[in-house]
């Protein structure tokens, strides 16, 4: 079957359009909010089990190889809660540092989605006002202006992308030092590239303001509306329950990780040195996401933590478990974004509560030596996953499966539709163009017959002639017979001629046949 080139356009339209539902160029970069979590809440007494896991690591001499088996269980007996599991084996995807952080990330320079008093910049500008370096043992710096009153958009600041995509996996973030201040609002997490709220996002690392914040606060947000499973083997508090980002004024449902004895966040963390602040996200087997920190100083990090392997099971209890297993579908693949913003949805909310002066913007634009502590400091980031490389996609979730099919499924009635309509009309046509070439046959006189057309056909017209009613060129005029008249001799067997002379002489034999 011939599909004519209009009828191809109108199925790759409609297969764009499907796909455009949850696929996911933007990075959210111009769609997500990486907006607060309200982390005013008390820890639940329900008693749980907790997550037992058993792994091995295998000895590899390039990091690229190094690999581990992760068996992870666990269980509550709070309402609500059920018993999840998961088998995963791991190897080490994508380790950034140094130079990586300059060419495996996209700069984002549009408006902040946030409504942050911030001017992202490209790479280029922010090489050339020394705002991102790669300093001695491959540490990567990336800060905000320290020096200029700004004008326009804001303070100039940066936020990075990842190209890659990841999913279900390990991250883990080696930091020596994260952005604070006045108005200051930093942000590790994780993202969907377009469509957000749809493909979900996860808050490793957030918080604002230098007082009275030293807890980092993690948290989701999805398109569907559902809430955290009532986990409680962690040692964070939760503060909102609701993870959708059209409720509660998209503060998402997430974890203010209280559990860390100085803190997890800011001035304390910077203090000793940093840290590593790990998540592993196992969306897929037990719809959880399960988020630990160990400061610099701490006797309790795992060695494994601190090189090349993984082995979840020495990591003991988490500082946040944000477990949904009612909306597994709503994470897709993720790229890794570094920000930092100033004010805006979050830090402009819970500004006047943070003891610092005036107002946020003012504060932001008037005292550029107030942000000589606003950088990132990062050793690296390594990123482990059943497959060993990036994610191929963005990943679809079950309802943008749904939606591809409904979508093929309407292309083809589609097809077949205008194919049947387009033959139709096709043999229309070809019956009208027969029923008229009939009716124009049927309207023609009758010719002439026998010897009256042969003679016919060979009389020489000269000048006009006005034929009888009912006549045509072929039949002969009234007193027309074939003679010798004017030179003229008739042309044609002498049987014909006879015949035409016998037969039709209305004026005569001296009837001339010349018209």
């Amino acid at each position: 079957m011939h599909v004519p080139n209009s009828i191809k356009a109108i199925i790759l339209l409609l297969a764009t359009t499907t796909f455009a539902q949850d696929t996911n160029n933007g990075e959210s970069d111009t769609d997500s909010g990486n907006t607060r979590v309200a982390a005013s809440a008390s820890a639940s007494s329900t008693t749980s089990e907790s997550i037992s896991a058993s792994a091995s690591a295998s000895a590899s001499s390039g990091a690229s190889s190094a690999s581990v088996a992760v068996l992870a269980t666990s269980s509550s007996t709070s309402v609500a809660a059920s018993e999840t599991s998961s088998t995963v084996t791991l190897k080490l995807a994508k380790k950034y540092i140094g130079q990586d952080f300059m060419n495996d990330f996209d700069y984002f320079t549009a408006d902040d989605p946030t409504n942050g008093y911030v001017n992202y910049i490209s790479k280029s500008a922010a090489q050339k006002q020394s705002l991102i370096d790669v300093q001695a043992n491959n540490v990567f710096y990336m800060a905000a202006d320290s020096t200029n009153v700004p004008t326009g958009r804001g303070r100039d600041s940066i936020r990075i992308s990842s190209k890659d995509k990841y999913a279900d996996g390990v991250y883990i973030l080696d930091l020596n030092h994260m952005p604070v201040g006045c108005g200051t609002w930093p942000a590790f997490w994780t993202v969907t590239k377009s469509g957000w709220p749809k493909g979900g996002e996860i808050d490793i690392l957030e918080a604002t303001n230098p007082n009275p914040q030293i807890y980092n606060v993690a948290a989701l947000h999805t398109a569907d509306t559902c809430t955290l499973n009532g986990q409680t083997y962690m040692d964070g508090q939760i503060g909102e329950w609701e993870c959708s980002a059209y409720l509660t004024g998209n503060t998402g449902c997430g974890v203010k990780m209280t559990g860390a004895t100085n803190g997890s966040y800011g001035g304390p963390v910077n203090g000793v040195g940093g840290g590593w602040y790990a998540m592993w996200r196992d969306v897929e087997n037990s719809a959880g996401i399960y988020i630990w920190f160990w400061p610099r100083n701490s006797a309790d990090v795992p060695e494994d933590v601190k090189v090349t392997t993984t082995n979840v099971a020495n990591w003991g209890i988490p500082k946040a478990n944000m477990t949904v297993p009612a909306c597994k579908s709503d994470f897709n693949n993720h790229n890794i974004i570094f920000d930092l913003t100033f004010c805006g949805d979050y830090a402009g909310a819970t500004y006047a509560s943070s003891g610092c002066p005036g107002t946020c913007a003012t504060f932001v634009q008037n005292y550029p030596a107030a942000f000589s502590e606003a950088y990132w400091s990062i050793n690296s980031v390594r990123v482990y996953n059943a497959s060993g490389k990036p994610a191929a996609g963005e990943g679809l979730s079950k309802g943008a499966i749904a939606g591809i099919v409904v979508g093929v499924v309407a292309a083809l009635a589609l097809v077949v539709f205008l194919y049947l309509r387009r033959r139709k009309t096709r043999k229309n046509k070809k019956i009208m163009a027969e029923e008229a070439t009939l009716t124009e046959e049927a309207s023609k006189p009758a010719a002439a017959k026998g010897p009256y057309a042969f003679l016919a056909s060979r009389k020489p017209r000269i000048g006009p002639t006005t034929l009888a009613p009912g006549r045509t060129a072929q039949h002969f005029l009234d007193g027309e017979t074939p003679t010798t008249s004017f030179g003229k001799t008739p042309i044609g067997s002498s049987e014909d001629i006879r015949l035409a002379q016998a037969t039709y002489r209305p004026h005569g034999a001296n009837s001339s046949w010349i018209g």
